[in-house]
């Protein structure tokens, strides 16, 4: 089963459909309600990311998460998208080469030092590039380097995930019809 077809069904049930039972004349409501608002709330965070509103992305990405359930890729990207930009987030509080040492000491007291795992998760493997990118930062510059480079990070991740979700889409869209 595919993930728009989980998603689907999901839905569907959640509304009181069981399967193959939707009225052509009633469609779920949320279903369609899904469809129309998701291309406006991509455009939205690509808003947020090309004006470097790092802050506003990271709240509403937040929204996503429950396409996580449906989708392997869905969970990937959004770890990404919500890791980065909390990250960055944090540099950007006060972007300043006195208050990273803030933030790398937050994240190391958090989840702990850097262990050496036999096949270390992809996530973590992320979580340590950008620590031990942003431990290395000494100049303003090299700050400002850091930002622009996990902007475009983030960018990419963003773009992948929305490619994802529009394929996701057009597949709900012929479940649909």
């Amino acid at each position: 089963m595919t993930p728009a077809e989980r998603f689907y069904k999901y839905f569907n049930r959640a509304y009181g459909y069981s399967e193959g039972d939707v009225p052509s004349d009633k469609k779920n409501a949320f279903i369609e309600e899904f469809i129309n608002q998701i291309p406006e709330i991509m455009d939205e965070l690509e808003t947020h990311l090309l004006k470097h509103e790092i802050h506003e992305f990271y709240i509403k990405v937040k929204n996503l998460k429950y396409l996580s359930e449906y989708s392997e890729e869905f969970n990937r990207y959004w770890l990404l998208l919500r890791s980065v930009s909390g990250g960055l987030n944090r540099v950007l509080e006060n972007p300043s080469k006195e208050h990273i040492a803030n933030v790398y000491i937050y994240y190391f007291s958090r989840y702990g030092g850097r262990r050496k795992l036999r096949d270390e998760n992809w996530f973590e493997g992320h979580r340590w590039e950008f620590l031990d990118k942003l431990s290395k930062i000494s100049t303003d510059d090299e700050l400002n380097d850091f930002i622009l480079e996990k902007i475009d990070d983030l960018s990419s991740y963003f773009q992948l995930y929305k490619k994802e979700l529009s394929f996701f889409i057009q597949e709900l869209k012929k479940l649909v019809s």
